[in-house]
């Protein structure tokens, strides 16, 4: 059976069983409030992610929800499970006054735009355009 939910201090584990490359620092993503980690686990092994963080708005309602990366094993797809990390994503933001969010991908990423457009999505703008700055870190 699929379990989905928040990951907290002391889920540092699942964090690292979640990592791509070298696991981060598990602590201050289990601790910050305003970063979510909700993860599937089957039998306690995670199977699917999302990633989420809340940012504070100068203007309009206070904060938004940015979901900054979503992950499902491929074994694992085509259950629901991306639906039901998106859900429960939903409701924590929710409890917490988030009334709005939003995620970035690639037109050409089909699966993820049918997903998204499932879970009640709306593409507001066709000429939306994203940016990647490179930083030195000091």
């Amino acid at each position: 059976m699929i379990v989905v939910r928040r990951l907290a201090p002391g889920d540092e584990q699942v964090v690292a069983e979640l990592a791509e490359l070298e696991p981060p620092d598990a602590d201050a993503l289990l601790c910050d409030e305003r970063t979510f980690y909700v993860a599937a686990l089957d039998d306690g092994r995670p199977v699917g992610f999302v990633f989420a963080h809340e940012l504070l708005r100068r203007h309009g309602e206070g904060s938004m929800l940015f979901v900054y990366d979503l992950g499902v094993e491929e074994e694992y797809r085509r259950r629901g499970i991306a639906t039901r990390l998106l859900r429960e994503l939903a409701s924590i933001a929710s409890d917490r006054g988030i009334r709005t969010g939003f995620v970035i991908t690639n037109a050409s990423n089909e699966p993820a735009m049918a997903l998204y457009e499932s879970v009640g999505g709306v593409r507001p703008n066709d000429d939306d355009v994203m940016w990647d700055f490179g930083y030195v870190a000091r």
